[in-house]
């Protein structure tokens, strides 16, 4: 009889100590929820993002596209509130371009409308070692990124952006929207490629 109670009371504090674990392991993620969106999207755009109750998609096009070496390349970027059907305003992003391990581009973008246009130019090979590229557009103090000049594009100038073939991977980490002055508490990525032949 003695046995019996042992043996049960072992079977009750293992399902106990389970339970407590259980809940413990629940209780950290949810104080440290992952990224609302990371992840590769071979070839096509990531899902749209949740931030409160809204949903932000990113919209990205290129000109030409596919994107061919040895050509300028317009590029569309934009965010779309999926519930309220406009654009996000006030935007500002960090755009990460690399290909192989390779970093191209690493730069700040903002729009008060919610859209922002790059125009990479071609210029060949770069002119050093250094892989160097400029940017030509305004900075904008408040958000420390780089805006358009009134009716015109963000040209970036150099740095071989887009001049081998092959798949470069895109991250996009938006910062703020809706204010200029206030930070999203986390960043929200966009991860994809972008194929080049």
């Amino acid at each position: 009889m003695i046995q019996i109670i042992t043996h049960s009371e072992n079977i009750v504090a293992t399902i106990s100590y389970t339970l407590f674990l259980v809940t413990v392991f629940a209780l950290v993620l949810s104080l440290n929820p992952l990224p609302v969106v990371s992840g590769q999207h071979h070839g096509a755009l990531p899902p749209a993002a949740s931030i409160g109750d809204r949903k932000i998609s990113l919209n990205f096009e290129t000109q030409p596209s596919p994107i061919t070496t040895g050509q300028d390349v317009e590029m569309k970027i934009g965010f779309l509130d999926e519930k309220a059907k406009k654009n996000v305003n006030h935007i500002t992003f960090r755009m990460d371009i690399s290909k192989d391990g390779k970093h191209f581009l690493s730069e700040f973008f903002h729009s008060h409308g919610g859209n922002v246009n790059l125009l990479f130019r071609n210029t060949g090979k770069a002119t050093s070692s250094l892989n160097t590229y400029s940017v030509g557009a305004t900075m904008d103090v408040l958000t420390n990124a780089w805006i358009a000049d009134p009716g015109s594009p963000i040209i970036v100038r150099g740095g071989e952006i887009f001049s081998q073939r092959g798949t470069y991977n895109a991250i996009i980490e938006v910062t703020t929207m809706d204010n200029d002055k206030t930070d999203l508490p986390q960043p929200i990525l966009y991860e994809f490629n972008i194929p080049v032949s």
